[in-house]
């Protein structure tokens, strides 16, 4: 469990990314920012490792029924949380072991509502949508016009089917200000096409502006101010939003 410096309360069910870290150097898009906080304090993110709940002091009755809340640390953080989510998907992709995530969500759910983000390495299995719909999930696919054609339509055909199984499906879209190069003009076209779904929420990449995308002006870069540090971000939307969670419009899809 960690509350960063955006407000965002995390509890995830996987930590590390083996999927991410194997197609890209430093994470997705090569410019992953959890990749880049584990190396940080000496953790391993190319192996994605499960973290099951700790059954002591709370009864399980069973992964298909509810679960008794018990009374230990995690439990009295999240009532005292200020916002009305969480969010499962922030040091490591959940879809690494689906069945983790379902108990957590099981587990927590009558307290704060559960924020799925994920990539969709691996898929939904049938079954277990039953009782993300149940607790009342909400399902942030991450999708990027820097994602390969494949992926594209494989990340789209997953937010659809969550979506058409009656859970709140979210296309959460990691966007750039795409330059006029011929790379840049191709991705801006592809980008655009991703925008027209709903509902979607704009997530601008935060890059280096020694990145050899910038370099080449592939990728267009900005120095905001972003919790009250300096970042060089690539907006697509001058609208976006960067600031700290609890005065987002979004909440991650809670609100859409």
């Amino acid at each position: 469990m960690h509350l960063n410096r955006k407000g965002i309360l995390d509890i995830d069910s996987v930590k590390g990314c083996t999927f991410g870290t194997t197609k890209y150097e430093n994470g997705c898009y090569g410019v992953c920012y959890a990749n880049k906080t584990a190396k940080l304090y000496n953790y391993d993110f190319t192996h994605s490792v499960t973290r099951n709940i700790n059954y002591k002091n709370i009864n399980q009755l069973c992964l298909f029924n509810d679960m008794f809340f018990g009374d230990n640390k995690i439990i009295n953080i999240l009532r005292q949380h200020k916002l009305g989510w969480f969010r499962i998907g922030t040091m490591g992709d959940p879809s690494h072991d689906w069945v983790a995530t379902v108990n957590l969500c099981l587990w927590l759910h009558k307290i704060r509502v559960p924020v799925v983000v994920t990539k969709h390495w691996i898929e939904i299995p049938e079954y277990l949508l039953t009782k993300f719909k149940q607790v009342g999930a909400v399902i942030n696919t991450s999708i990027s016009a820097l994602d390969t054609m494949r992926e594209i339509k494989y990340r789209l055909h997953q937010f659809k089917r969550i979506g058409n199984f009656g859970i709140k499906s979210i296309l959460r879209i990691v966007s750039c200000e795409f330059g006029k190069t011929e790379i840049g003009v191709n991705l801006s076209k592809i980008q655009d096409e991703l925008f027209k779904y709903k509902p979607i929420i704009d997530n601008p990449l935060r890059i280096s502006k020694d990145d050899k995308r910038v370099y080449s002006g592939d990728i267009v870069i900005k120095l905001v101010e972003n919790i009250n540090t300096k970042s060089s971000i690539s907006i697509f939307n001058k609208n976006a939003y960067i600031g700290e969670c609890s005065a987002c419009p979004d909440q991650c899809g809670l609100t859409l």
